[in-house]
C-alpha cells in the first residue's frame, strides 16, 4: 500500500480546524446519519413491499452505526482531553477495559493525521484516510448546518459549525460568506449546472447567457484570486452571483455560488453541486 503526503486545497481548509473539532464534526456526521436511517426506519407505509426479515435487517444496519458513533464520541473525548475514568464511567467498565476496547478506533484516527493519503492500485487516485467530515470540514459544516436549521426546531443557521470555528460571527449579516457554497464540478457539467441553478430562482438562461459565461470563462485562474469570473443570475424569487474559475492543469472548475439566503435554496445549490461533482479528484 503506497501512501503520499503532498497537500491538496482540502488541507488547507482542514488546517482551519482543531483536531478535537475535526473529531466533533465526524461525531456530527454519524450522528445525522444515525438519525436518517432511524427514520427511515419508523415508516411503516413500505412494509408489505418489504421481503421476509427485511426490517431485521435495517435494525442490524442501525446498530452497527450505533456501535461507529460510540467510537467516535470516545474519540472525541479523548482529542478534548477527557481521562480514560471520564470515559469509562459511562460504558460500566473500568478504565484499561475501556482504553483497550477503543484503542484501534483511535490508532486509526491518529495514523490518519500522520499519513492522510494513501494511492489506490493505479497510483494515481488519492484515498482519504480521515473519515469524510474531517477531511473535507467545509463542505461538512455547511451540510451539517442545513440539515439542523431544516430538521430540527432551532433558530440557528449555524448550529453545527458555529461551536467548531474561533471567531464565530454572531451576526449572520456581519459575514455574507457565511452564505457562499463553494466546490468543484467538471467541466462538461457547467450548463446543466447554470441551467439548473437558473432554474432554482426562476431565471431564464438562455444561450445569450451561456455565450458570456463561455467567454468569460477562458482567461481564468481559480490559483489567482483576480483570476476568476462573476456572472450575475437575477430571478424572480431570489438573485445569485456565480463565481467560476478553470483549475489549471485539470478538466475541473471551481464555482462559488453567493447569496442563496435561504436555507432551501442553499441546500438545493449544494446537492447540485455534490450531484455534478461526485468524482472530481481535489
Amino acid at each position: 500500500m503506497r501512501f503520499v503526503t503532498d497537500s491538496t486545497p482540502y488541507d488547507h481548509d482542514r488546517a482551519q480546524f482543531s483536531r478535537s473539532s475535526l473529531a466533533r464534526l465526524v461525531l456530527c456526521d454519524r450522528a445525522v446519519g444515525l438519525a436518517e436511517t432511524a427514520g427511515n426506519l419508523a415508516v411503516t407505509r413500505y412494509d408489505v413491499h418489504t421481503a421476509a426479515g427485511g426490517r431485521v435487517s435495517e435494525a442490524v444496519s442501525l446498530a452497527q452505526l450505533a456501535d461507529r458513533l460510540l467510537v467516535d464520541a470516545v474519540v472525541f473525548e479523548r482529542e478534548r482531553g477527557s481521562s480514560w475514568e471520564d470515559i469509562a464511567q459511562y460504558l460500566g467498565m473500568d478504565a484499561l477495559a475501556a482504553e483497550e476496547r477503543f484503542a484501534p478506533g483511535l490508532e486509526r484516527w491518529n495514523e490518519a493525521f500522520a499519513v492522510p493519503y494513501r494511492l489506490d492500485e493505479t497510483g494515481r487516485k488519492r484515498i482519504p484516510q480521515l473519515p469524510k467530515a474531517a477531511y473535507d470540514p467545509e463542505t461538512a459544516c455547511r451540510q451539517l448546518d442545513l440539515w439542523a436549521h431544516l430538521r430540527l426546531t432551532v433558530e440557528d443557521k449555524h448550529a453545527v459549525s458555529a461551536g467548531l470555528r474561533t471567531g464565530f460571527p454572531k451576526d449572520d449579516a456581519a459575514d455574507p460568506a457565511l452564505y457562499e457554497i463553494g466546490g468543484w464540478i467538471w467541466q462538461r457539467n457547467l450548463a446543466p449546472f447554470m441551467e439548473l441553478l437558473s432554474r432554482y430562482i426562476a431565471y431564464d438562461f438562455d444561450d445569450t447567457d451561456w455565450d458570456t459565461v463561455a467567454l468569460g470563462l477562458e482567461a481564468t485562474d481559480d490559483e489567482d484570486p483576480d483570476g476568476w469570473y462573476a456572472y450575475p443570475l437575477i430571478g424572480v424569487t431570489d438573485s445569485l452571483e456565480v463565481r467560476l474559475a478553470k483549475a489549471v492543469g485539470s478538466d475541473v472548475l471551481s464555482v462559488v455560488v453567493a447569496g442563496a439566503w435561504s436555507s432551501a435554496l442553499r441546500l438545493r445549490i449544494d446537492t447540485l453541486m455534490s450531484a455534478l461533482a461526485s468524482d472530481v479528484e481535489p
